[in-house]
Order: structure tokens, then sequence, then C-alpha cells
């Protein structure tokens, strides 16, 4: 930061960047907008960006930005967007003066970025998740259907095999609604893509971190795919400095507000910044909960004490985030005797 001249704050947006550069006092040089390209940003930057640091906001558009920046050996930081929320005035202008002026002070709030192999798997990680709610909503159309045109399924449950069989011999018997027909043809669509998106992931987390995806299997509740979201949320494990920091950044320990010297525990947050990564806490928590084993009577322990699956559920779920950081930091599977 000493031998920096100039501070150049970037607020990127899918078409356009707002940029202002600051000199050491705080004056600013150089204002303006340009085309959300490497190449016009360059352009209209190029007599400051040898002897400067750049911060740029995180959005769906900065990546490629960084990346360039980066292979072009120039000094990019990326801003924690949850540090920047609480804003009295909010626009464009306004944030790349502010990006600028936390570089000139030093506290600008960074961002961790993972490397190009993690960014690949947190994209199928992605991709996969939607597709998964969107067979859920597409599981949910076909029995709204169902109901509403007073269609009785046997009691089998809905979407399984035998259930699946019932209504395929139904929409072969009659003439079936279009909508009917297009939605299942639907979720049959989603059923095969997730089952190949499925295997893809499994062998890239396999390919690239074999260790802890054998690991982190090792611990009750997590099969191959619950995994794959741990190693892409999670990974590189160094850059958390303990259990708490990664309980927090998973967003399973509950808020906590001080006033007055008093300090009262409040709810789960509901909006996290890896909600994916809590959801497949939750989901291994689950499948736990049901085993014999130390986490599934701790959860029915919790479940008995508070009369609450969903509470049970995250006190399980964050103390799977110190197992995790456990054996992800000692390289040794999971043994209950060795873990409290």
């Amino acid at each position: 930061m000493k031998n920096k001249k100039y501070f150049i704050g970037l607020d990127a947006h899918k078409e356009k960047t707002t940029y202002v550069v600051r000199d050491r006092i705080g004056n600013i040089l150089l204002e303006g907008e340009a085309a959300t390209l490497y190449n016009e940003l360059h352009e209209r930057l190029k007599p400051y960006l040898k002897s400067s640091i750049i911060g740029v906001e995180a959005c769906t558009s900065y990546y490629t930005l960084y990346q360039n920046f980066l292979k072009n050996n120039y000094s990019i930081k990326v801003a924690n967007t949850i540090q920047l929320r609480q804003l009295i005035a909010k626009n464009d202008r306004l944030d790349a003066k502010r990006l600028s002026e936390m570089l000139r002070l030093g506290t600008f709030p960074c961002s961790y970025i993972p490397d190009e192999k993690i960014q690949r798997l947190r994209s199928l990680v992605q991709i996969r998740h939607s597709l998964m709610e969107e067979k859920v909503r597409s599981n949910v159309r076909i029995q709204a259907f169902l109901d509403r045109n007073g269609i009785v399924m046997p009691s089998y449950k809905a979407f399984t095999k035998r259930w699946r069989h019932a209504l395929m011999q139904y929409m072969g018997s009659c003439e079936i609604n279009l909508e009917l027909r297009y939605g299942y043809d639907h979720y049959v669509f989603l059923e095969k893509k997730t089952e190949q998106l499925d295997e893809e992931m499994k062998g890239y987390t396999r390919k690239h971190w074999r260790v802890e995806y054998a690991i982190i299997q090792s611990i009750t509740g997590f099969g191959p795919l619950l995994t794959c979201y741990i190693i892409a949320h999670i990974l590189p494990i160094s850059r958390f400095q303990s259990n708490r920091k990664l309980r927090r950044y998973a967003g399973v320990v509950p808020t906590f507000h001080e006033s007055g010297g008093k300090t009262s525990k409040g709810h789960i947050p509901k909006t996290s910044s890896r909600k994916i990564l809590r959801w497949a806490l939750i989901q291994a928590a689950n499948t736990a909960g049901k085993t014999d084993t130390k986490l599934g009577r701790y959860y029915r322990m919790k479940k008995r004490q508070k009369k609450n699956a969903g509470i049970a559920k995250v006190a399980v779920a964050s103390s799977m985030i110190d197992i995790i950081y456990k054996v992800l930091t000692t390289k040794k599977t999971y043994n209950p005797k060795n873990i409290c």
C-alpha cells in the first residue's frame, strides 16, 4: 500500500462500469463510466494502473474483469458486499467513490475469490441446485393438477417408482390433459439432466480433491453429492482461523444482540452468504439424525429438549461444522472417539 499512488474504485454491472481514481490525499483525479470490458477500462485507466490498487464490488459481472486485471499483474481486490450493505444513500457513482476511499484509508473489506478449480465446482453445484429446485416446483405442479382434477392416485409416496408407474398407467389409459403430459415430460427431463450433472460433479471432485472427498464422506450423514457441496464452499480450509469462523460463515449459529452491557441470543439468520452450504449441512444433519451414532443420538436429545426438529438439525449441523474443520485441518478421517 505504501508504494501505491492511486486508488481506483470500480462499480461493475452487466453493461457498464463506473470508475473513480483518487490520489493519496483523497483528491478525485478521474471519474466516469465505460463498458464492462477489460480493454475499454484499461484504455481509460492506463495512466494510473501501474502505481495503483483497484477495488471492485462483488457482483455477477466482476469475475471476468478481476481475472483480466490479475493476469496482467495489476493489484486488485474484491469487496465483501455483506459489509457494504449499511448505506445511507446508494448509486453507482457513490459506490465507486466509496470503494476508492476505502482503499486509500486501508478499510477495504476484502472478499475471498476462489481459484478456477473451486469456481468451476461451485458453478456445477449451483446449476445442480437450481435443477433440484425446478424439479421440486415441477413435482408440485403435477400434484396440484391431479388434485384440481380429482384424479386419485395410489397411497404410495409421490414420485416413487410405484407411484410413477401408476401415473404412467393412468396417462396411457385415457386422453390426458396437455398440462399433465408436458408437466411430466419436463419432470423426467430435469431428472435425467440432474443425474448426468451428479456424475460429472462427483467425478470432477474426486479428480481434484481425492483426499478431502474421502475424509468428508467418513462423517456420518455425508454422501458423495453433499461432499461436493462442502468442498465447493469450504476449501481451502486454511482461510478460516477457527471452527467458530467457519460456523459463522456457514450461517448455522444464532445472531447476538448486545446493548447496555447485556447480550441476548437471537435467531439463525434467514439470509446467508452461503445458503447452499447451509442447505447441505441441514440435509446431512437430517440423515445423521436417523442413525444410531453419536450425531444421531445428539439430534434426538436436542429434539426432546427443544421439541423442534428444525432447531435440532441446526444444532447437529453446527457440530458437523466443528467436525469438518477438525478432519480437514488434521487430514484424518472422522473418528467419534477422538472428536467431542
